[in-house]
Order: structure tokens, then C-alpha cells, then sequence
């Protein structure tokens, strides 16, 4: 609390007439970024585009939130505020599932992914697989940038749900000819 009063030019007694304590000012910021993910979402699922359009953007964002955060802080929250970071985790996973169920039915409606897909099913490897890749960032054993291991976990995801007719157009997307 002294760091963040100082940072903000402002007084800890300040400080504390708005958050009760650190673990309060924890929940709340949490609690406010991932409102802003879900307002996110919820302009996705409302956008322009195809399903694989839709996944390309939401990729993007998440890789630039993930850039610009240092995995030690998932480290830190869990090891200090193991309640708030369970609650965040399974709000996250609830808004990744709602995420990934929409953009699949979609896709398959749009005749960009396979129709032999269950959709349950690939909600559950892609959230598996996710979670994995957070807890090496956690422990510090993830062997790339975090950013880096989604973008390549994103394609992995994207390239086993497409239909011939997806892949095509997600190659145009990734490697468009001049």
C-alpha cells in the first residue's frame, strides 16, 4: 500500500478510505478488469465477421494483454490471495467457455469448422489446455514468452476445429499474398 500511495502521489490514509485493505483493492481491480473482458466479449460476440474473424481479434487482444503482463504476478496472486484468484480463475474459464462455445456453433453454421465437432468436448481440451499453459507461467516452466505459447496455442486450436474451407481462410489471414 505505501508503493501504490506513493505511485499515486496520495496517502495511505487515503488509500484506505476506499479500499477496507490489500486484499480488497486486489478483488476490486480484478473484479474491474475482468468487467472490461467481459464488455469485450460481449462486443465480440456482437461484431462483424466470421467465427474465425471473431477468434483472430479476441487472439489478438488476449496477446497483448499477455505481453504486457509479467507472469510472476499470476505466481504472487495465487500465492497471497489463493480465494481471489480462484474466484478470477473460474470467472475467466466461465467467460473462455461462453467465448469458445458461441465462436464454435458459429463456425460450424458457417461452415468454417468440422461438423463432426462436440463442442463440449473442445471447450474442455481448449480451457485444459489453457490452464496448462497458465500454471507454467506460474512455476516458471513455460519455455517461450506467454504471449508467444497462446498465438501458437490459438493456431493449434483453430487449425483442429476448421474445415478445409476454415483452413483456407485462416491461412489467408495469417499469411495474406500481397
Amino acid at each position: 500500500m505505501d508503493d501504490l500511495a506513493k505511485s499515486l502521489a496520495c496517502s495511505k490514509k487515503t488509500l484506505y478510505k476506499y479500499f477496507r485493505d490489500k486484499r480488497d483493492l486486489v478483488t476490486r481491480s480484478l473484479g474491474a478488469h475482468m468487467d472490461v473482458l467481459e464488455g469485450q466479449m460481449t462486443d465480440l460476440l456482437q461484431a462483424e465477421g466470421n467465427a474465425i474473424d471473431h477468434a483472430l481479434e479476441d487472439m489478438e487482444k488476449k496477446h497483448a494483454m499477455l505481453s504486457a503482463m509479467n507472469p510472476s504476478v499470476l505466481f504472487d496472486l495465487k500465492k497471497y490471495y489463493p480465494k481471489v484468484f480462484e474466484s478470477t480463475l473460474l470467472r475467466r474459464q466461465a467467460m473462455v467457455r461462453t467465448m469458445l462455445v458461441h465462436n464454435v456453433e458459429r463456425g460450424m453454421e458457417e461452415g468454417l469448422y468440422r461438423q463432426d465437432l462436440n463442442i463440449d468436448a473442445v471447450a474442455d481440451m481448449h480451457i485444459a489446455l489453457v490452464e496448462d499453459m497458465v500454471r507454467q507461467a506460474q512455476d516458471g516452466t513455460l519455455q517461450r514468452p506467454l504471449a508467444e505459447h497462446f498465438q501458437a496455442l490459438f493456431q493449434y486450436h483453430i487449425r483442429g476445429i476448421a474445415s478445409p474451407r476454415g483452413l483456407d481462410f485462416l491461412e489467408s489471414k495469417l499469411h495474406p499474398h500481397p
